[in-house]
């Protein structure tokens, strides 16, 4: 019962976000996916102007997206992608970029991360951002879930805090592998869940008649894009 009520304050979180009309979630796991194909232009085109990055994170992310879920956001009236994030049981990215490190700890227990959060040019970045974590977080919380950890660089840090993560080291982290400096951030999902129950309550944040359909945070396929067959 509790799992089932709280998914339903995740829903209404998601309904205290705006741009939502039209917006659909759509999730899949590992690379067989038609859509994954679209995910990999939208990230190719998030990253353009640093092809050296891509070159670097190429067989690191093969091997995180075989084993992920892929949650898309869909333009459902343009048939268009307009987002995508990344879930991974266990902390894989962590673990293989800082597992052999005493200077970074991270959480244990059933720990789900998120990554590769990219918006389409043309997209709402935060507001976007927001629609694909609350659906991450809802998919994170059905599957029982302890907490959600995650990379990220400083520009996205206002999407996690929004959501109860915060850094658990005083400085971004350099990984070994020379991908980059980033923060690691963490909420459990007690946390997580108390953020949300204190957005969609206060009076300034209450809800506004929804424009997401009922089933848009469902993860379920859409129209064009999405209804292609497995």
């Amino acid at each position: 019962m509790q799992d089932t009520q709280d998914v339903a304050v995740i829903q209404q979180f998601t309904a205290s976000f705006t741009h939502q009309t039209h917006r659909e979630t759509v999730s899949f796991f590992g690379r067989n996916h038609p859509l994954f194909r679209h995910v990999r232009t939208l990230r190719e085109d998030h990253h353009s102007a640093s092809k050296a990055y891509l070159q670097k994170h190429s067989d690191h992310d093969d091997v995180i997206d075989s084993n992920s879920q892929h949650i898309c956001l869909m333009d459902i009236q343009h048939d268009t992608l307009l987002g995508s994030i990344r879930v991974t049981p266990g902390s894989l990215e962590s673990r293989t970029l800082f597992d052999d490190s005493d200077a970074v700890s991270i959480p244990e227990g059933a720990i789900y991360e998120f990554s590769r959060l990219v918006m389409a040019p043309e997209a709402k970045r935060f507001a976007h951002g927001n629609l694909l974590m609350a659906a991450a977080a809802r998919h994170v919380r059905s599957r029982k879930g302890d907490g959600i950890l995650a990379l990220c660089k400083r520009a996205n840090m206002k999407i996690f805090k929004r959501f109860g993560l915060a850094p658990l080291h005083d400085a971004t982290l350099r990984t070994d592998k020379n991908l980059g400096d980033l923060y690691m951030v963490y909420a459990s999902m007690e946390t997580i869940m108390h953020t949300a129950k204190k957005r969609y309550s206060s009076p300034e944040q209450a809800p506004q008649p929804a424009e997401l359909s009922p089933d848009a945070t469902s993860l379920s396929p859409g129209p064009g894009l999405a209804s292609q067959p497995l």
